[in-house]
Parts: C-alpha cells; structure tokens; sequence
C-alpha cells in the first residue's frame, strides 16, 4: 500500500474522458488570427431542455482563452436556441465578459429518458458510464473496508499502555503498524474485487455486442461533469485553448448529444483494469487520515487514564 497516486483507476478516468467528455486531443497550439479567437470567458450556463434548470459554473480566472472559429460558430448556434444576443466580435476583441452555453439533460430528467433508451449507441453510452462508475466505485469500497478493519481493532485496543508494545515512535512505525492490521484478513476485499470482476465483464460483454452493430461514428448522449475542463477549440487543447472551473465547484452530469467514435470506446473497454489484491490495495493507497485515526485513539486512551 504505497503512498502514491493510484495509475490503474488514473488511466481509466482518462480514457473515459477522452472517449466521452473532452474527446479532442493534446497538440502543441500557437495562436493564429486566421483561425483563432481570444475571448474573455468567465463562465457557463447548463441549461437543461427538461425542466429548464440552470447550472452555473465559474471559470477559473485567466485574461483570455482562444476560441477556434468552428466552436464559436457552434456558440452562436446555441445563443440562438436559447434566445439570446451573441456578443459582436467588436464587443469580444473588446474583452466583453462572455458566457460559454450549452443545452443538454440534467440527470434527474435523463433518467426518465436517456438511461431507459435500450437504442444500440444511447445503451453503449450508458453502459459505458456505469462501468466507468465500478471502476471508480471498488477503489472507495476497498478503502471503506480498510478503515473499518481498522477502527475495529483500535477499538479493541482498551489502554494507552498497549500500544507501547508496537514501537510507534516514527512515521514508518505507525504505517507498518496499520498495514500490518488492514492485512490481517482479507478476505472483504476479495469479495470487493470479485463483485467488480463480475460486473466488469458482464458490462463489457454487452457493449462488445452492442458494439457490432454500430458504424464507426453514431450521435448520442453522453454524461458530462460541470466539473471538468473544457478546450474552447473543435480539434484539439492547450493551455491557450482549454478552461478550468473554479475550484470547489459540486459536479453535475449534464447529457450532452454529441459525436461518439467506435475506436474510442473499445480503447475504455480494453484499457487495463484491476484484476489483483495486490493492484487494489495499491490503488487505495495509504492515507494520512489513517495515522489520524490511531492518534486519536491513543489521545482518547490517555484521557481516560
């Protein structure tokens, strides 16, 4: 259990990304008054074509972001739908504040319609979220197990005096020492990673055929966090091109219709998974909160004493 960013779930979250949220790839970006646009953007608008609900998002702080011609087109488009006056580009090379937009489905009014849709590519999406939330979720069951091994045997532990016999005088010390109980026993984190394995490939299963009879391009909808960046280019991003919300934003998943690539999809579906103990524990990680939770034990016991 290494104290390191986890790789596994990383890679998966970036191929999910880029199959289905922000599918436009890195490239080396020089600005060209041709082809791009600086633009003063603040902010942006979910709207959703259900219930009309509207989340706002606040970008992080930076002078200009550049635009491509064929995504402000596309902006303009949009403005229209909604009703509203697109800036004029006077206003815009004049760094008027400027409103990203976008339409789509909120999740509560998706799951009325969208996660029921049993159409080939709409299914494929959806069954591509939910295995992309397995692969999220065994990590934080893993983790919940942990713990709870581990409150479990610091609360068997009745006097300040008993700890003394593990040595915790450094950081290794306590480390090792809590390694040491979460390893004792196992076998739920097994059960956590069989539960995975199974639903894994039962979801990969049915896309794989779903997947046969889909062309190599389809439009569907597809889940998008209010959460994540956004390149303000059609083909690729860059520092130049791409935009952050600012932080501590609380994410919402908006479905958005968009372009969905076969190749792309089969990438998520053969990307490396968890498939060991070893590799889940790994991705767990070790955590500061866990010699919290020791230290506050032990403050507990001598407090009693």
């Amino acid at each position: 259990m290494a104290n390191e960013p986890s790789r596994i779930t990383d890679n998966l979250l970036n191929i999910f990304n880029y199959s289905f949220v922000e599918t436009v790839p890195y490239e080396f970006f020089k600005p060209r008054p041709e082809r791009d646009i600086a633009v003063k953007l603040v902010d942006k608008e979910y709207h959703c074509a259900g219930c009309g609900k509207v989340t706002h998002v606040v970008y992080q702080e930076r002078p200009l972001t550049y635009f491509s011609k064929g995504k402000l087109r596309e902006q303009q488009a949009i403005y229209e739908k909604l009703g509203k006056r697109f800036p004029t580009q006077e206003e815009i090379d004049g760094g008027q504040p400027f409103t990203n937009e976008a339409i789509g489905y909120c999740r509560d009014c998706a799951a009325k319609d969208i996660l029921q849709d049993k159409a080939a590519g709409q299914r494929v999406c959806n069954l591509a979220l939910q295995l992309h939330g397995e692969d999220e979720l065994v990590v934080a069951k893993a983790r919940a197990v942990m713990e709870g091994a581990l409150k479990k045997w610091l609360a068997g532990i009745e006097s300040a005096d008993a700890f003394l016999q593990y040595g915790l005088g450094d950081f290794n010390a306590v480390r090792d020492l809590i390694c040491s109980v979460m390893l004792q026993d196992t076998a739920e984190e097994e059960a956590v990673l069989a539960a995975y394995t199974e639903k894994v490939a039962a979801i990969k299963e049915e896309i794989g055929k779903l997947l046969e009879s889909l062309p190599d391009t389809w439009q569907a909808y597809a889940a998008r966090s209010t959460g994540v960046y956004e390149s303000m280019n059609d083909k690729m991003y860059h520092e130049y091109t791409v935009i952050f919300p600012k932080p501590g934003v609380i994410p919402e998943d908006y479905y958005i219709y968009r372009s969905i690539e076969k190749s792309r999809v089969q990438m998520f579906l053969e990307q490396p998974r968890i498939e060991s103990l070893e590799e889940l524990l790994m991705e767990v990680g070790f955590h500061g909160e866990w010699i919290d939770l020791v230290n506050q034990r032990l403050q507990e016991l001598v407090a009693q004493a």
